[in-house]
């Protein structure tokens, strides 16, 4: 598939942020894990496993812990960065495969504080108070305890 730049786009003007340019060279690099890894024991090393090994040990620990536990003893954390269709496929896997209800992903956490302070600031939780293409007219720019180049590649 390839990908079609949108020149008038205002934010990227058709460009890919850093880690887009650069997300599929993890896919060569010399120390990717192609295979699983398991122990026999905790204290033993790891060692190779086939992906049904590794699979059955997963549904096996899960089932345990839910038998012991109840079903909520496995549960889900997902990422703000999954697509919509992701997200809903990561839920209903959560709710219907494993039947928990404890689901949860890292926008309570990473963005929480961030949205509650623009919120209070600017009265709104997500994006930017004024159009990114201000930027360039600014004077100063103070930026206090973010690092844009990688919490907002695009604008970089």
């Amino acid at each position: 598939m390839a990908l079609t730049p949108q020149d008038d786009f205002p934010t990227n003007r058709g460009g890919l942020c850093a880690k887009g340019w650069t997300a599929a060279e993890l896919l060569g690099h010399p120390e990717r894990l192609t295979t699983p890894l398991v122990r026999d024991r905790r204290e033993s090393p790891l060692r190779s496993a086939t992906w049904n090994e590794a699979l059955e040990r997963i549904v096996a620990a899960f089932q345990l812990a839910q038998q012991q536990h109840g079903r909520d003893a496995v549960g889900c954390f997902g990422g703000g960065g999954l697509t919509n269709e992701k997200a809903y496929q990561f839920g209903k896997f959560a709710r219907v495969a494993l039947r928990t209800s404890a689901i949860d992903y890292n926008g309570r956490f990473c963005m929480s504080s961030a949205a509650a302070a623009s919120n209070r600031s600017f009265g709104i939780d997500r994006g930017l108070p004024f159009p990114l293409a201000d930027v360039a007219h600014a004077d100063v720019l103070l930026i206090v305890g973010s690092n844009p180049a990688e919490t907002l590649p695009p604008a970089m």
